[in-house]
This record gives structure tokens, C-alpha cells and sequence, in this order.
């Protein structure tokens, strides 16, 4: 079932992807911090993907705003991209522009080549990109 709850890989991408909101989506910095270590350690031991899955799943919901971000990824399969980087959050219904589409140019997608556990979205040319905060390297794209 696309988007729901045997949608392991999509809860593993919005577990990657959301590392980089938690201080956005999580009040208090040390619980920010605490969520990030958690999801990096389970993200980190990956065996069995539907177990982590579940596991990942768990530690989104426990939040109120991560458990939006989680609803909002998974509701984009099969891209599960965050929900800041999905196309139709900015689609309005009614008639065509006469300027065209006004649709913004999807962000390239980038990962730690190392653990590959922390996935990072590029808004524009000019965003630098950063390193992983697990392992201190330079993201790349896939």
C-alpha cells in the first residue's frame, strides 16, 4: 500500500530527510538534538527495513510535527520527498497563469556517501551544501 503503513522505504527516506528540519519541527533543541541521535543510529543499523521501518515510524510519531513531515513524505510516493520540496504544495487550482507555469524547479536531492543516512534537498544554486553531521563529509548527489 503506497503511502501508508507497508511503505517501509518511504518512512526510511522521510526518516533520512527530516534530519535536516528537526530544529525547525522540534521545540526544544535537546529534544532536536535527542531525535536526530536516534534516528542516525537506527538509520546507521539498517538489516532488516521493514523492523527499522517500524522502529522509524515510532520515533516520527511520537511528535506531533514529525509525524506531519512523516504524512506529508509518504503521501508523495513514490518520490517521498519533504514536504517543503514537493511540487503540488505549491499548485493552486483555478485557470492557467498567462505567464506560464509558475511551478518552482524540483531540488536535486543529495546524501552522505559515507552512511547514507542523511539526505539533504538543494533549494537554489547559490545554497552551498553541506556536510553530513554524522560523518564530516561533503554531500554529494546520487
Amino acid at each position: 500500500m503506497i503511502g501508508g503503513m507497508d511503505d517501509d522505504e518511504g518512512v526510511l527516506e522521510a526518516a533520512r530527510a527530516i534530519r535536516v528540519y528537526l530544529t525547525r519541527l522540534v521545540d526544544d533543541p535537546r529534544a532536536a538534538d535527542a531525535l536526530d541521535q536516534e534516528l542516525a543510529g537506527e538509520l546507521g543499523q539498517v538489516s532488516d527495513p521493514a523492523v527499522s521501518a517500524r522502529r522509524l515510524r515510532v520515533l516520527l510519531e511520537r511528535n506531533e510535527d514529525t509525524a506531519w513531515f512523516l504524512g506529508r513524505v509518504l503521501a508523495d510516493a513514490p518520490d517521498h520527498r519533504p514536504p517543503y520540496h514537493q511540487q503540488n504544495a505549491y499548485r493552486v487550482s483555478g485557470t492557467a497563469s498567462p505567464l506560464g507555469d509558475p511551478m518552482p524547479v524540483g531540488a536535486a536531492r543529495y546524501n552522505c556517501p559515507a552512511c547514507g543516512n542523511y539526505v539533504w534537498y538543494r533549494p537554489d544554486i547559490g545554497t552551498p551544501v553541506p556536510r553530513c553531521p554524522t560523518d564530516d563529509v561533503l554531500l554529494r548527489q546520487p
